[in-house]
């Protein structure tokens, strides 16, 4: 997956992109806290939850607003740790529509959000990448280029500067990254 660096970014490289997602790492938010928290650990007393689908925060929902999502991080080392993100930073968003349902326990497709009311997945929606592209002739939102594709990965709905994405991760305190964090 390497993008040219042309002068417009090329579909065929945000197709890639998602088509790959899955090779790539998926971000886990339990062990990115258990990277930054010293406390000691107690056997049996799980602190976060480990969990790879979210619930987006984003107000928009023309965005990924109102999904739940999964995400898939080129190099998580860095997304980890909330510092600024290398050139060729990959994020990929999976998204999914969901329906709210009552019960005791959750399975792997469900998001918690109470004691007992769960999200849970029912149909694709759209995908969302970033690349941190660093130097180049396309314009960027300091270094990063935003994309929007179908839920089967075949088509570039948006790309470059979208306004929504820029609108919302503009609000974040480090190199534009929001989400899980």
């Amino acid at each position: 997956m390497a993008w040219t660096g042309s002068k417009e970014m090329e579909d065929e490289f945000l197709l890639d992109a998602v088509a790959q997602y899955q090779c790539l790492p998926v971000f886990n938010y339990a062990a990115k806290m258990a990277a930054v928290d010293a406390s000691p650990y107690r056997p049996g007393q799980p602190k976060y939850a480990h969990t790879t689908l979210f619930y987006s925060r984003c107000t928009d929902t023309t965005a990924h607003g109102g999904k739940v999502f999964g995400l898939n991080v080129k190099n998580d080392s860095p997304y980890a740790y909330d510092i600024s993100q290398p050139q060729g930073q990959t994020l990929v968003m999976s998204t999914w529509n969901f329906a709210e349902v009552q019960a005791k326990a959750g399975t792997g497709n469900m998001v918690r959000m109470g004691d007992s009311t769960f999200l849970k997945i029912t149909s694709p929606a759209d995908f969302f990448v970033m690349y941190k592209a660093g130097q180049t002739d396309y314009p960027t939102d300091t270094g990063w280029i935003y994309a929007r594709v179908s839920p089967d990965g075949k088509r570039v709905l948006q790309k470059g500067l979208i306004t929504n994405c820029i609108n919302c991760h503009s609000q974040s305190k480090v190199d534009r990254m929001l989400g899980a964090h």
